[in-house]
Order: C-alpha cells, then structure tokens, then sequence
C-alpha cells in the first residue's frame, strides 16, 4: 500500500507531424523527467532536416537539467539541420528561457497553433 512509487509529476508525449515531430510536455520538467524529455527528443530528432515542435505551454516548472537537456538536443538538432520550433506562452518558462538568452538557439512561439503554421520558416 504505501510502497507504490509516486506518479510523476510530469507527461512528455510526441506524434508526428508534417516533415517531423510534435513534443508536448506538461507539468514539471526536473531531474526525474529528464531522462524521459532526453529519450523522446532523441527520438524525434532521428529525421535529419525535419523539424521538431517542442510545446512546453503546460509546463509549471523547469529545472537546469531540463533546461540542459533542451539546449543539448538544440546542438544535436542544428547539426542534422533540423529546426527546433518551442511553444511558452507568456509566463515563468518563457520568462526563463529569455532570461539566460536560449530563445537565440531556437524559434520561439506563444502557441503551437502558430509553431504549426511557421512550417519551420524563419519566426
């Protein structure tokens, strides 16, 4: 009864899309997601010359590693020439990736709706 591990306080989920891959993450991007965010954006970065949508506008909460873990997959994703689409709507993450000047290593939109639409042109 009370050894069950805790549910995570996190979701990261992916679907593809045209010319590559949706990823939605939701609530608490730490330490204990990390692992999960770095598998699935490995995974969705595998199509050289794609795209990649990364919709963090349910996030609550976003940690270094987290943090690292994005700017790592940024690096891997410039190299294949597959672009990094990020969806923060206005609010603490966005304030963050602003902050410690990330939002140079991506393209970054207030809703997936118009990271959709961008089609991977230049914001």
């Amino acid at each position: 009864m009370g050894n069950e591990p805790a549910a995570p306080d996190y979701q990261i989920d992916h679907d593809p899309i045209e010319r590559g891959h949706l990823v939605v993450a939701s609530g608490e991007l730490d330490i204990q997601a990390t692992p999960r965010l770095s598998t699935v954006l490995a995974f969705a970065s595998a199509r050289p010359g794609g795209r990649l949508v990364l919709d963090l506008s349910e996030v609550a909460f976003i940690d270094s590693t987290a943090l690292g873990t994005i700017l790592k997959a940024a690096a891997q994703l410039d190299e294949a020439g597959t672009s990094l689409e990020v969806v923060a709507p206005e609010g603490p993450v966005r304030r963050l990736l602003e902050m410690t000047n990330l939002t140079q290593r991506f393209r970054l939109y207030t809703t997936r709706a118009a990271a959709l639409a961008a089609d991977g042109a230049p914001a």
